[in-house]
């Protein structure tokens, strides 16, 4: 396990010589506040490849946020073209976008959402339900899940009789639940001890390991040095994308 405030340097499992599993082609997004337009989002070109490993990194109101609910499909850009495994995302319907977001995103947020009168167990199948699961199927994916991030022992217990860490593993298993493309994490470890922050962050290095596309949204810069690349925004701009750690 790691030492509270260590920083990893992992090597990028992206293959760049497949089709991106995310294209942004240059995306901005707008907002009107009053009568004053705001560009969140200026411009952007993105490449995701599966297997990237990526920390969107920057400061309050560079446009992290707004990045984020685009590559969720939670938004859409106001200008430029967003690609998900191919697809157009502005020309699906609404139910579409749900589909998608369903079957091919994993979301982790910072404050877990979980659904407090739910059992750990029961807040991983949730998005199984949605997707038409059968219940015993769901059952035993979402058991499997849980002894995947550890908490095999804790499978009754609701929200409350856990710590934070304990949460925020139920939210990763939740979100690994539908076998995702892409798994996006909202500061993830915002409101985690340092000691549970890094047990979290060695989840994420594990499942890029075995194969997944994970992309962190977070202000703090040794966090991000933990993840073979790295994309700062700045006022709504990517000022840098790179590859830490000789793998570009």
């Amino acid at each position: 396990m790691l030492e509270s405030g260590s920083t990893v340097k992992l090597r990028s499992r992206a293959d760049q010589n497949a089709d991106p599993v995310i294209e942004l082609r240059g995306v901005e997004k707008h907002y009107l506040m009053g009568d004053f337009l705001v560009k969140a989002l200026k411009g952007i070109d993105l490449k995701i490849f599966p297997g990237d490993y990526i920390s969107i990194l920057g400061p309050s109101g560079c446009g992290k946020s707004t990045m984020l609910n685009i590559l969720g499909c939670l938004d859409q850009p106001t200008v430029g073209e967003y690609f998900l495994d191919g697809v157009d995302v502005a020309q699906l319907t609404d139910d579409d976008l749900s589909s998608v977001r369903g079957k091919k995103l994993g979301f982790i947020f910072q404050s877990y959402n979980l659904i407090q009168q739910l059992s750990v167990v029961e807040n991983i199948e949730v998005p199984l339900y949605y997707q038409g699961v059968h219940e015993d199927e769901s059952r035993v994916i979402a058991v499997e899940l849980a002894k995947k991030v550890g908490l095999g022992k804790r499978l009754d217990h609701k929200p409350t009789e856990l710590s934070g860490g304990q949460q925020q593993r139920v939210a990763i298993a939740r979100a690994l639940s539908n076998d995702p493309s892409v798994i996006l994490a909202d500061e993830a470890t915002g409101n985690l001890d340092s000691k549970s922050g890094s047990d979290i962050l060695q989840i994420f290095d594990d499942l890029n390991a075995e194969g997944k596309t994970l992309i962190m949204i977070t202000h703090d810069e040794e966090m991000a040095k933990r993840t073979p690349r790295v994309i700062r925004l700045k006022d709504g701009e990517i000022g840098y994308d790179t590859y830490l750690h000789g793998d570009k």
